[in-house]
Formats: C-alpha cells, sequence, structure tokens
C-alpha cells in the first residue's frame, strides 16, 4: 500500500507540473522569429497573428543609431477582442550576419533580460482587455557604426487560463536601414516572375548585394548574390529576376543587403508585390520546418484535373527528390513526403504543371 501511495503521488506531481509550464514568469529563449520560431510552437491553439490584433514598438531607431546610446521603448500588443487576461512578450535584436547586437534592461517590474533577449518576468494580468503596453524597456547599442539591426519581436495576448491553450501569439519585426547610398530599389511582376531592379548614387569598399526575401515579411532568407562595382562615385545600376514565385495573391518581401570588402552588411529597405492568380495555386505548405522522411501537407487549388510535378533541390542547386501528384479540379491537400536524402538546412520544393511554377523554402532540423 506504501508503495502505491508513492507512484500515485509522483503521478499527480508530474501532472500538476505539466500543467503549470505555461512560462507566465520567463519565456523560453529563440521564439522571437529570429530564426524563423515563434511563441505559438507551444501556444499552438491559434495560427499566428491571427486573433484580429499586432505587436508594435515605439522608441528604438529605425534610420540609424548612436553607438552606445541607451534607448527607452515601449511594447505594445493588441488584440481583436477585449477578451485577454494574460500578457507576455519577447524581442531580439540581430544583426547582419545572425548574431544577437547591442543589450537589453528594464526599469519595468514586470521584465528583465533573458539571455541575449527581452521578455516578461512576470507576464501582467488584467481584467478582460484587448490591448497592454510594456513601458520603460531599454536596448543598448552597440559600440560599432554601420551594423545592420532587425528586432524581432512576439506578444501573448493570453487568456489565463493556467495553461498554453487558447492564447494569440502575434509577431513584428522593426529594421535600422542604414544609409547605404541606394538611389532607388523596386520591385516588378513580370507575369510569374518578378524583377527587382535599384540603382546606388555612390559605393565606397563595396563587395556584393545580397537578395533576400520574405513570404510573411518577418523572416528573411537569401536567394541570390549581385557583384558590386565596389568604389564608384557615380549611378551604378543593378538587376535581378526572381523566377520562383512562392504564392500568388499574397505579398511577397525583398529586401537587400549590401556586404562590405571588410565583411560589414547594411539593409536597404523592404519592397513588396503581388503576383495575380493563375488557373493554379500553391495556397499553404505545412510544416514550413520539418525533418527528413517526414510529410508535409501542402493545399493546391486548380480550375481542372492535372497531374504536378514536384523537385526537391538543396541549397547548392542539387536534385534531391522528384514526386508527382494527382488534382482533381477544385480545393486539395496532398501530403508530400521529404526526400531522405536531405541535408539539415534549407530545401527548396518547386511545384510545377505546364507553365505554372511554385517555389516554397523549407528547413529540414
Amino acid at each position: 500500500m506504501k508503495k502505491l501511495f508513492t507512484l500515485s503521488f509522483i503521478a499527480l506531481g508530474m501532472i500538476a507540473l505539466q500543467s503549470s509550464v505555461n512560462f507566465s514568469s520567463v519565456p523560453p529563449t529563440g521564439y522571437t522569429g529570429a530564426s524563423g520560431d515563434y511563441c505559438n510552437s507551444c501556444h499552438g491553439s491559434f495560427a499566428l497573428n491571427s486573433g484580429g490584433g499586432g505587436v508594435s514598438i515605439s522608441g528604438l531607431p529605425t534610420s540609424n543609431y548612436v553607438p552606445n546610446q541607451q534607448y527607452t521603448f515601449s511594447l505594445t500588443i493588441n488584440h481583436g477582442t477585449a477578451d485577454r487576461r494574460r500578457w507576455g512578450f519577447s524581442i531580439a535584436a540581430i544583426n547582419g550576419s545572425g548574431n544577437s547586437v547591442g543589450s537589453f534592461s528594464s526599469t519595468n517590474a514586470n521584465a528583465a533580460p533573458n539571455s541575449t533577449e527581452l521578455s516578461h518576468n512576470n507576464a501582467v494580468s488584467t481584467g478582460d482587455a484587448n490591448t497592454y503596453t510594456y513601458n520603460n524597456l531599454r536596448w543598448t547599442a552597440p559600440g560599432t557604426a554601420n551594423q545592420a539591426v532587425t528586432f524581432y519581436y512576439v506578444g501573448n495576448a493570453g487568456n489565463a487560463a493556467g495553461g498554453s491553450g487558447g492564447d494569440y501569439i502575434y509577431s513584428g519585426t522593426s529594421a535600422i536601414a542604414l544609409p547605404i547610398t541606394l538611389a532607388s530599389f523596386d520591385a516588378i511582376v513580370k507575369g510569374e516572375t518578378v524583377g527587382l531592379r535599384w540603382k546606388t548614387s555612390s559605393e565606397i569598399n563595396g563587395d556584393h548585394f545580397l537578395i533576400e526575401k520574405s513570404d510573411n515579411g518577418q523572416h528573411f532568407y537569401s536567394i541570390g548574390k549581385v557583384i558590386a562595382n565596389g568604389n564608384t562615385t557615380t549611378t551604378s545600376s543593378y538587376s535581378f529576376t526572381d523566377a520562383k514565385p512562392s504564392f500568388f495573391e499574397r505579398d511577397i518581401f525583398y529586401r537587400l543587403q549590401l556586404v562590405d570588402k571588410d565583411g560589414s552588411r547594411k539593409l536597404s529597405n523592404t519592397v513588396k508585390v503581388r503576383l495575380a492568380a493563375s488557373e493554379t495555386q500553391l495556397i499553404k505548405v505545412y510544416p514550413t520546418i520539418t525533418t527528413r522522411n517526414s510529410t508535409v501537407a501542402a493545399d493546391i487549388k486548380t480550375e481542372k484535373n492535372r497531374t504536378i510535378d514536384i523537385q526537391f533541390i538543396d541549397n547548392t542547386g542539387k536534385l534531391l527528390a522528384t514526386q508527382k501528384h494527382a488534382l482533381m479540379s477544385g480545393s486539395n491537400t496532398i501530403r508530400v513526403a521529404m526526400p531522405n536524402n536531405a541535408a539539415t538546412g534549407v530545401v527548396f520544393a518547386t511545384f510545377s504543371s505546364g507553365n505554372w511554377k511554385q517555389t516554397i523554402r523549407l528547413a529540414i532540423l
């Protein structure tokens, strides 16, 4: 009887521990969106940014920063309905090389540094509300100037039910676009491709441009490289064509990184385009972070019965595998097997049929 009582006590303790893991005190790091992961990995009741609200910051620099200067800022979480009772957040500052930059601090009793991030250290409780603002947050700029910095932040509009269910997660970004002597940068839709054009008014020790793309306006990835003229005080013109559209009838975002010969990087402004729908559309692929030997789902709409081809290509351009799937007229959901020879990193899945083609970036863990 004593042994049975002991086992029952341990089991009850484990259940109580699991039910209390909602990170209301200090959240785990690495879920601001800087690496493609968000807090809805745990708070997964609803899709990211699906509750009719958003998260925003005020007070951080957007065009340049003064080295070592401390900036006081606020972070506001909004929700579409006044039924939220618990509010949490995290924010990270990342440079063009993917490293944390500067340092966070706070005089707000409900916020504190969390490794290299700043997070709630006691998620604020309120009555039914649709917004909450964390004030008196601080970021101290790095001692080195001319770094591209992107702030990645998330807000949790919680229901205060004591667990991770029923919460809405919102995400946002804000970039410090350093002056990179860009005279212009724009994107033009050309059928089912996107033409990018930019001009520089001058260049000093420029090495190359990295063309970056985002399917959600937050997490960018490189899709190409163009060599810079290097040193010139006259206008230089550049162009790049993205022949791999991600989605139709949805915004696609682009920006540039100017990489100098000393390795320093500067970000351009972000531009966006929207491609008109074709007779076949890849609506959604999920999840986009997966593993080899797993499957992902693809929602596809087509005007007629057809067979599509899917090619998996790694980031070196090597073809890993091909698949065929039959579609019926209307909306389809198919299961796509990930190639077992894919290495950890980025894999591109190209869906095509006739003149239609769409390419999705997938991350292999």
